[in-house]
């Protein structure tokens, strides 16, 4: 009889034993398990006088990982030719503007001063013969100015002679070309003359081709021919 009881109780005691859990599974539910009392861990505090960063801006160790561009040598290279031609470029159209402003303001300079030359050096006055061959003088240069001071005497003896009387008048002028050195002026004149020996006037057609050079500020006239 004591046996049997004996028997009868184990599994009662081995029940009991399964329905409640170990220490070993007990202990991890624990540690799981916050209490009401602990503190949140607080974050290190910034360091006096350190500005504090906007929302969203790179840190330090972003900034850290990014490299300035730069371009391969052959590119560099390039772009560098480039640059200088462009510069090149831009002060040679510069200097050729500059002197197309130049040798355009010497052509039309050089072309008023032809066409009152023209006039001076076709008209002349028997009776004012100083005057018009100093005025003549006053505006050549050159060879043109050593060829007509030594024609000047058998000129002015002619004119005195037949009491000539002379006066041009300018139909037309053009350039054949022009540097800011250098214009070559034809002017086309009418020449009227009157003298001793003749009752009516005569007109003279004159082509005057005439090359003129900067002296000082003014155009001077280095060649005269006329045809």
């Amino acid at each position: 009889m004591k046996e049997a009881d004996t028997a009868t109780v184990e599994p009662t005691t081995a029940t009991q034993d399964s329905d409640q859990p170990s220490a070993a599974d007990a202990a991890p539910a624990e540690k799981a398990a916050p209490t009401g009392d602990a503190a949140p861990a607080e974050k290190p505090a910034p360091a006096e006088g350190a500005a504090a960063a906007p929302a969203g801006s790179v840190t330090e160790p972003a900034k850290a990982g990014r490299f300035p561009l730069r371009l391969p040598l052959p590119a560099a290279i390039g772009v560098a030719v480039v640059l200088v031609l462009a510069v090149a470029a831009a002060v040679t159209f510069g200097l050729l503007l500059q002197r197309r402003v130049a040798t355009d303001r010497a052509g039309a300079e050089a072309l008023a001063t032809a066409k009152a030359y023209a006039v001076t050096v076709t008209s002349y006055d028997y009776q004012n013969l100083d005057r018009n061959f100093a005025d003549v003088l006053d505006g050549a240069t050159g060879e043109f100015k050593d060829q007509y001071t030594g024609a000047s005497q058998t000129l002015r003896q002619l004119i005195a002679n037949a009491k000539a009387t002379a006066k041009g008048n300018v139909l037309g002028a053009g350039i054949s070309s022009e540097s800011p050195e250098q214009v070559e002026v034809v002017v086309f004149v009418d020449q009227t003359i009157t003298n001793a020996a003749t009752a009516q006037p005569r007109v003279d057609r004159n082509r005057v081709i005439m090359t003129l050079t900067p002296h000082d500020g003014r155009w001077l006239v280095g060649k005269l021919e006329l045809t």
